[in-house]
């Protein structure tokens, strides 16, 4: 069912929360299965393919059967539909918008271009021909923009980019540790991809450069850099299911997780790490993590009961309409905890970094540990997080970071100035659509070996709404996802469970292959 519009503005505020989970999309192929909406009543379908909708920053939208944005710069003309914000005609014809006041764009093709593609949502993507998302489109592969560089003997998957911006209105720089890469010499290659139903807007990508001494490593605890002296395994890592030691140790893919509460998606767990005593402080903890698909499945389920009109939350979601959070704050992230002295713990520090695809290290700043047997706890949501490398720190120095821009971009091994250009002007975006490759080549500085290596992106990307997706659109449900948000994640959990176990498997064999 569909709301009216003044009920509507009754959910604005909590839908907010819905796009700070902001994980990963479906991939799948360039089929679109979409018709075009008439601009009176936008409920409905009337069979004919091709619409590009703006959706304005006053509230009102127009609906566009042809258009161009060739004959204005910086706007689009074509034959259309001007509604008011009760969806009431306000004009039709040949009409003219400017860009600048258009909140996003929505069509059901991808033959958007020049000014639009940087704010098309693309509505009715179909995956209906990807073979691992037929029995179950909420567990396809997606991402923002992924990041691979040279590891020891092939390239690795070390970053995904600005994973927590759905929206422009999300909008945000990101900081990746390349822990693994190993450059060869001073030419080093990011290799940049959209392997995801979804339109991505790079600002800038980066390589921070940071500088340590011999024998010692760098550490990102939040926007500063810390030279780590030495790391410590856990002498001890207990979990619900018991020893959890052996697959924390080193950052090897051989993660510790746990599968989510049959009856509750938000139930939390406990994980108690013990460290030998040993060099004193100061100590920070480093966490090598990436999340589990729940908070995907969560987010995908949500769209789907949007429907058709996911399209119109984004756009107010870009007014600024829609403020405060909830779903994220009651699956949280992963909060560390030391003894507070008096037999209780308190809370060091919280790692919550979204996106299921690359591991990243994380530090966590730790007060002054009681003597003897160094104590540490974690609690996170059960089946919401995957940990791969836990370590105590001893901290060193500050230090701070040389960023490198991209020294040249190549496009199927051809160089792209175009695209250079715009990853080097920070006021201007690249955007790629599913199946954009990019190699991005920088130069190290001569002691290369002497740095550690993070990448700095910053940008947004627009997720595809499935036509899959469609069938399922549910006002009420909606509703009660938004006002009550723990009464959902109790109804969600059979749902969850019964695919928890193939969704990683799925997942990672459903990337987007061009055809």
């Amino acid at each position: 069912m569909s709301y009216p519009y003044p009920f509507r503005n009754v959910l604005r505020p909590a839908l907010y929360l819905l796009f700070m989970l902001v994980l990963a999309g479906c991939a799948g192929t360039r089929e679109l299965k979409r018709t075009f909406i008439a601009p009176e009543n936008l409920a409905s379908l009337d069979g004919r393919p091709g619409f590009l909708k703006a959706h304005l920053h006053n509230g009102q939208v127009v609906v566009f059967e042809a258009w161009s944005t060739d004959t204005a710069p910086g706007a689009v003309t074509g034959q259309g539909v001007r509604l008011d914000v009760n969806r009431d005609t306000l004009a039709q014809g040949l009409l003219t918008i400017p860009v600048e006041s258009v909140a996003l764009f929505e069509s059901n093709v991808t033959a958007t271009s020049g000014p639009t593609v940087a704010m098309a949502l693309i509505t009715g993507a179909s995956v209906a021909l990807t073979v691992f998302c037929l029995s179950n489109t909420k567990a396809c592969f997606g991402s923002c923009p992924t990041f691979y560089v040279p590891g020891p003997d092939s390239l690795l998957l070390q970053a995904e980019g600005f994973s927590a911006s759905i929206a422009p209105a999300l909008e945000a720089r990101d900081v990746d540790a390349l822990y693994r890469a190993k450059p060869a010499g001073t030419a080093f290659d990011v290799v940049m991809k959209n392997e995801a139903l979804e339109t991505h807007v790079v600002r800038y990508v980066n390589v921070l450069a940071v500088p340590h001494a011999p024998g010692r490593r760098v550490v990102a605890a939040g926007d500063s850099f810390r030279e780590v002296a030495w790391l410590q395994p856990p002498q001890t890592c207990r979990a619900p299911e018991g020893d959890c030691r052996a697959a924390v140790l080193d950052l090897d893919a051989g993660e510790r997780f746990s599968p989510a509460d049959s009856t509750d998606l938000a139930a939390k767990e406990v994980i108690d790490l013990a460290f030998e005593p040993g060099a004193e402080g100061p100590y920070g903890l480093a966490l090598g993590v990436r999340q589990t698909l729940l908070s995907t499945f969560i987010l995908y389920q949500a769209l789907a009961y949007m429907g058709d009109e996911a399209g119109a939350w984004l756009a107010r979601l870009e007014r600024g309409e829609l403020k405060g959070r909830g779903l994220a704050d009651i699956l949280g992230g992963i909060e560390v905890l030391v003894p507070d002295g008096e037999g209780a713990w308190q809370l060091a520090g919280v790692v919550d970094e979204h996106g299921p695809l690359a591991t990243d290290i994380h530090l966590v700043s730790l007060p002054d540990l009681p003597p003897g047997t160094r104590r540490v706890r974690l609690r996170l949501t059960k089946g919401n997080w995957r940990l791969d490398y836990i370590a105590l720190a001893g901290l060193g120095a500050s230090v701070k970071p040389l960023r490198l821009p991209p020294a040249a971009v190549l496009r199927d091994g051809v160089p792209d100035a175009a695209a250079l250009t715009l990853l080097r002007d920070t006021t201007a975006v690249l955007s790629t659509l599913p199946g954009d490759a990019y190699t991005l080549q920088y130069e190290l500085p001569e002691a290369y070996e002497t740095y550690e290596l993070f990448l700095e992106s910053q940008g947004y990307y627009l997720e595809w709404i499935r036509s899959e997706w469609l069938r399922e659109k549910d006002g009420t449900r909606l509703a009660k996802l938004l006002l009550n948000p723990s009464d959902v994640l109790r109804d969600l959990a059979p749902a969850f469970k019964k695919i928890e176990a193939d969704m990683e498997g799925a997942f990672w064999r459903s990337r987007y292959v061009e055809h």
